[in-house]
């Protein structure tokens, strides 16, 4: 077990190895993200920018939403390998090729010196370094054009990333829900009980309404 400041990842990937056999296929459509045979599903759109709330404030209502439905069961979640704030296992995170700091100055005012722009840049890691993630050395899950890690751990774990991104992916040990979110969507997708998604399309905080697996997620235009 690898473990973070935030989370203990998994050592390898066997809670989700019942995932991929329930996708349809790798697509735009619901089930090309979360697995097909529940009950319900329903459509939790992403806060708009006129919005107040954040991705993680949602997560957190959806999170609550779902207590009642988990109990005290441990809970699988999954974060993408490819969003930025990772850095490969064992390497310097400044060498990341996902985050880089930017130097700028003020039109007008001379060009700093190649030794002011290195101490600024310095400085800048100082502050950027700390905040990225170490990809675990576990092996990771594999889905259709997809990797995740993954670690285990409660509801509460849905915000330990909560500065960066909720998980992609989430879902408790009996498996009765599942959260999905594709990176490139608008919209998290849960599938779960009749009474689940009632409970999720009740809840004003989410604004999130019926799905079918078959229908398509929202993207942006």
């Amino acid at each position: 077990m690898t473990t973070t400041a935030r989370v203990a990842w998994d050592d390898d990937a066997s809670a989700g190895e019942w995932i991929a056999g329930r996708l349809g296929e790798f697509g735009p459509r619901v089930d090309g993200t979360v697995p097909r045979g529940y009950a319900a599903y329903a459509c939790v759109p992403h806060p708009s920018c006129d919005d107040d709330g954040t991705l993680a404030t949602r997560a957190d209502a959806l999170a609550a939403v779902l207590g009642p439905f988990t109990g005290d069961q441990p809970v699988h979640l999954g974060l993408w390998t490819g969003h930025a704030f990772f850095y490969d296992h064992g390497t310097d995170p400044r060498t990341t090729s996902g985050v880089a700091p930017f130097v700028g100055w003020p039109e007008g005012e001379p060009r700093p010196t190649p030794e002011e722009i290195e101490r600024a840049l310095d400085d800048a890691w100082g502050h950027i370094a700390p905040t990225l993630v170490e990809r675990p050395a576990a092996p990771m899950l594999e889905l259709p054009h997809r990797e995740y890690h993954l670690w285990t751990g409660t509801l509460g774990d849905v915000g330990a990333f909560r500065d960066h991104q909720p998980p992609n992916l989430w879902w408790p040990a009996d498996r009765s829900w599942f959260v999905g979110t594709e990176i490139d969507a608008t919209a998290t997708y849960v599938g779960g009980s009749d009474a689940l998604a009632r409970a999720v399309c009740a809840d004003p905080t989410l604004r999130a309404s019926r799905v079918a697996p078959s229908d398509r997620m929202l993207f942006d235009d």
